[in-house]
Formats: structure tokens, C-alpha cells, sequence
């Protein structure tokens, strides 16, 4: 993978590549010379992510793809039965291969973690994010996260111990347990297992391990 590449362009290589205009400029999100439509035709006054754009005049095929709010190849890709909206989902591209994902994938997304390329995931699928995408960054909405493979199996890892001692992720997540749950569990274990989360608790690296646990019926 290219790192001068942009996100937009690695997304729309992988795809069918559609074309949806033929104007020729430099576009306002990916900052390269490409093909694509007028950006003040294409932007519409709901637009609020100014402050990310860069000069230019269009907005490229590359970076109208990852905006498509009604995507035939993304319905095709999770065998949908309508067209789909681009930001519904997580984008993660892995050896090559261009994923759209949801939250009943949580457990697949961390099981790709240590090879994937590109980790986009979205929590209210409202969002644009991949054109705000910092390769080389684990991104969860807003929020970019440095990788660490090792960390964020230490915390998940734990956090999913919790969860099959009958934790909920709620309780995990904010550090107040029900009272009888740790009885249940065992007073030691949990104190050992919340010792290890604690430290970490208010870190991005948190926020991202915890957002990707899974009830037990999702294993």
C-alpha cells in the first residue's frame, strides 16, 4: 500500500471503480489532481467538515465513492436488498481486500487487527469518516489510535474475561460493578481483572478495546 495514497483512493481502487463525473481539478479531499465534479455542485449547506477540506476545485470519483449514499457495489458486498449508505458502515481493508462491516462483526474487526491496513469504524454510522483517515491509525469516529496490537489484546482480552464472569460491558466500561456480580464472580478474580483495566480506563486505547467487545453469544 501506497503511503502517499489517500484513503478515498486505496477504497476506490479496490472497488469497481464507477465514475461519477468527468471534471478535471484538484479535489478538496484528497488534495490531488483528479477526475471527478464541481465540489460547490456536489456540497450541499448540511456539509460541517470545512475545516478538513483542502484547496481545490472538485471533488474526485476517488472521494465521491467513499460519500455514496446509495452504493450498488456496497449492497452487493453485504448482500443487502437495497442500495446502501457508505458511512453505515466500518471500512477495514485487510491484504488487499476492501471489508464493510457492522457491529455484529466486532469480533471478526479485532481478529483482523494486527494485518489490516486501513481500521474505520464507525459507532453511529452518521458520520463521514474515511475521508478524515490517518493511514497508519486505528480510527473509531473521531478518535485516531496509535496501533498496539500487544496493548489492545492485554485490555480487550481482560475486558472479555469480565464479560464471561457475567460483567456487562456498561459496568466494564465505566468501572461501577453491580455488587452481587462480584460476589458471584469471585471477589479476588475481579479485583485482579479490574486492577489490570484500571490503569487504563479514559485512554483511547480503552475507548477503541472496549467498543469492540462482544457478548458471548456473538463468539
Amino acid at each position: 500500500m501506497n503511503p502517499m495514497q489517500h484513503p478515498c483512493e486505496i477504497i476506490y481502487s479496490l472497488s469497481s471503480k464507477p465514475v461519477y463525473g468527468k471534471t478535471e481539478g484538484i479535489c478538496r479531499i484528497t488534495g490531488k489532481v483528479s477526475i471527478g465534479t464541481p465540489f460547490n455542485d456536489w456540497v450541499r449547506d448540511t456539509f460541517t467538515d470545512h475545516a478538513s477540506l483542502k484547496p481545490g476545485t472538485i471533488i474526485s470519483n476517488e472521494a465521491l465513492f467513499c460519500f455514496d449514499e446509495s452504493s450498488e457495489e456496497i449492497m452487493r458486498k453485504t448482500g443487502r436488498d437495497k442500495k446502501q449508505r457508505f458511512r453505515t458502515y466500518s471500512h477495514v481493508v485487510n491484504n488487499g481486500e476492501w471489508l464493510c462491516l457492522t457491529k455484529s462483526d466486532k469480533e471478526r474487526i479485532g481478529s483482523l487487527l494486527p494485518t489490516a491496513q486501513i481500521v474505520c469504524l464507525t459507532d453511529s454510522g452518521q458520520k463521514h469518516l474515511l475521508f478524515k483517515h490517518k493511514l497508519g491509525m486505528w480510527q473509531l469516529d473521531d478518535i485516531h489510535i496509535e496501533p498496539d496490537v500487544e496493548l489492545f489484546t492485554h485490555i480487550h482480552g481482560t475486558m472479555m474475561q469480565l464479560i464471561d464472569l457475567g460483567f456487562s460491558q456498561e459496568e466494564i466500561k465505566t468501572g461501577r460493578y453491580i455488587q452481587n456480580r462480584i460476589v458471584k464472580s469471585g471477589l479476588s478474580v475481579w479485583r485482579e481483572l479490574e486492577g489490570i483495566i484500571f490503569k487504563h480506563r479514559g485512554s483511547r486505547m480503552f475507548t477503541f478495546a472496549s467498543w469492540l467487545m462482544h457478548s458471548p453469544s456473538q463468539k
